[in-house]
């Protein structure tokens, strides 16, 4: 338990200097998130009650998250990278404390990114959801473990990143494309309603909108199960498939 701590912790330093973690979790959904409320300013002129501002925020932060799933695959052997791995190789720790402390680790500080993008929203643009900040946080948390556990499993299970890299932006895209992350879809008829189900975006959005405009947690309340269900299983796989030799 003790090395479980002392790793996490070391984790947790090393993710929040990581340039390239906080650059892509915080700066390009800003970015992406006011310049698409910006332009769709218009197309949501028709219910007052969700800006674009708003809804973009729902959408693309948890877009993003999952996205995250292609810097933490690079987590998984950084030590490998930092000429670090013999250390972990001859030291009295368990294979499941130097995968999981990773996993909390990478989850807690891309969490802490998507909460600093909600304030800055917040004093930005005034997005404001109120009373369901707390569940949509939860929402973001579950989805972030997720992505970490995938992550982690990816990284251990493959020798060539890049290639994972580049196999992952295709899904992505497609399941944010599908989900909404990019633009309403609920206008393009019931046929492509139904494609859209295949989607993890299409639950969690739709989730995270009824939470915050209808008051009805329960989608959202599914989606969380789902996620957390797929995050503890690829948590075991990761921690299963892990050996010592492959930092080197």
């Amino acid at each position: 338990m003790n090395g479980f701590v002392k790793l996490t912790w070391y984790g947790l330093r090393r993710r929040m200097k990581d340039f390239f973690i906080i650059i892509y979790n915080i700066v390009f959904p800003l970015l992406l998130i006011l310049l698409l409320g910006y332009l769709a300013t218009n197309f949501f002129k028709g219910d007052s009650r969700v800006t674009s501002n708003d809804y973009y925020t729902l959408v693309q932060i948890p877009f993003y998250l999952l996205a995250s799933i292609i810097t933490v695959v690079y987590v998984a052997k950084d030590e490998s990278l930092y000429k670090t791995a013999y250390r972990f190789i001859i030291a009295p720790i368990d294979n499941s404390a130097i995968v999981l402390s990773k996993i909390l680790s990478c989850t807690i500080v891309i969490w802490i990114c998507s909460a600093v993008n909600l304030l800055i929203l917040r004093l930005l643009l005034g997005v404001n959801f109120g009373s369901s900040t707390p569940i949509i946080l939860l929402m973001f948390f579950v989805e972030t473990f997720m992505a970490s556990a995938i992550g982690i499993y990816l990284g251990i299970c493959t020798k060539n990143f890049r290639t994972v890299q580049g196999i992952l932006n295709i899904p992505l895209n497609i399941f944010g494309l599908l989900g909404g992350s990019f633009f309403p879809v609920g206008s393009l008829g019931d046929n492509f309603e139904k494609i859209t189900y295949i989607s993890p975006f299409t639950w969690i959005n739709k989730g995270l909108i009824a939470a915050v405009y209808d008051n009805d947690i329960k989608i959202l309340l599914y989606s969380i199960v789902v996620t957390l269900f797929v995050a503890v299983v690829f948590s075991v796989l990761s921690v299963v498939s892990f050996k010592k030799e492959a930092f080197l």
